[in-house]
């Protein structure tokens, strides 16, 4: 029987219920293999070993992201998210792992009063951001990358003021089978993916918190019905060249593949085939207590 690894999500310590060996979804770092297993308590997915981030992160394909049309029609899905679980026009907004701030950036052209943090953008590394009294903090794609994912959240409900919105963005690791890891090889995108919180056990550590959920998409905002701007679209588009992240941040290459009645049918319809699993949930925080009536 294999040894009782802790979780860092639940708590629980007993063996693993899948474990996988997967290489890295970066270019540079692709020769490598990182180890994997699912706590069999919660269902949440975690890297079994210590890396030295700095140096992956060194070469990390989104620190080459730039502005475009496509960032931000995506970016205006995401808003819209937002906007509906009432995240109103001109609130004071901090995206929490922000990147090169193409985000934080579109926010603020839809007249938000947005602000950004990002550990490894020097743009954006400064602490001074983190200050508290946020209507809203938003961490997409970032809990899956901190080694204490539990802490994180603590930090948001901080940064944000009482009654606040936090909307996290993340992978379900429910939805992911490490039987068949290849499957979700940029899912699981190696080693900077630390922690996957199941579905479930993200809602548990939050309503621990006094936190209620506001709303929940399971698909990303990524995924949409413009043909070729959908998920399996993209997949297929990185596979037919060397299936490495990389692919998305470089000029468009032609690949016969895509002309394939299979991957014209996932241009079209490609949003039907995506599968739930990597979505949005927001959370609004306890409200501020109330005044102490006088007896």
């Amino acid at each position: 029987m294999a040894a009782s690894l802790p979780c860092v999500v639940c708590g629980a310590a007993l063996p693993p219920a899948q474990q996988a060996e997967v290489p890295s979804n970066v270019r540079a770092f692709a020769a490598e293999r990182f180890a994997l297993w699912r706590c069999a308590g919660c269902r949440s997915i975690h890297a079994r070993d210590e890396v030295d981030l700095d140096r992956y992160y060194g070469a990390y394909p989104f620190a080459r992201a730039t502005p475009s049309r496509i960032t931000r029609f995506f970016h205006g899905r995401l808003w819209r998210r937002l906007r509906a679980a009432g995240v109103a026009r001109g609130a004071r907004v901090l995206d929490y792992g922000c990147g090169r701030g193409l985000l934080v950036d579109e926010l603020r052209r839809r007249g938000l009063d947005a602000h950004g943090y990002d550990a490894y953008d020097p743009a954006y590394a400064d602490r001074a951001a983190l200050a508290t009294g946020y209507d809203a903090a938003i961490a997409q794609d970032v809990i899956e990358h901190v080694a204490a994912p539990l802490a994180l959240l603590d930090e948001l409900g901080q940064l944000v003021r009482p009654g606040g919105l936090v909307a996290i963005g993340t992978p379900d690791a429910a939805a992911i089978d490490l039987a068949r890891p290849g499957r979700w090889h940029h899912t699981l995108h190696q080693p900077y993916h630390r922690h996957l919180l199941a579905h479930p056990a993200l809602v548990a550590a939050a309503t621990a918190r006094g936190w209620s959920v506001v709303a929940h998409h399971r698909r990303p905002y990524t995924n949409t019905w413009v043909p070729t701007l959908n998920q399996p679209y993209l997949l297929r588009y990185l596979r037919a060249v060397d299936d490495t992240l990389d692919v998305a941040f470089e000029p468009p290459r032609f690949r016969w593949a895509m002309l394939s009645p299979a991957a014209m049918v996932d241009a079209v319809f490609g949003a039907l085939r995506c599968p739930p699993g990597d979505g949005l949930t927001v959370f609004r925080t306890p409200p501020p207590p109330l005044p102490a009536t006088k007896t």
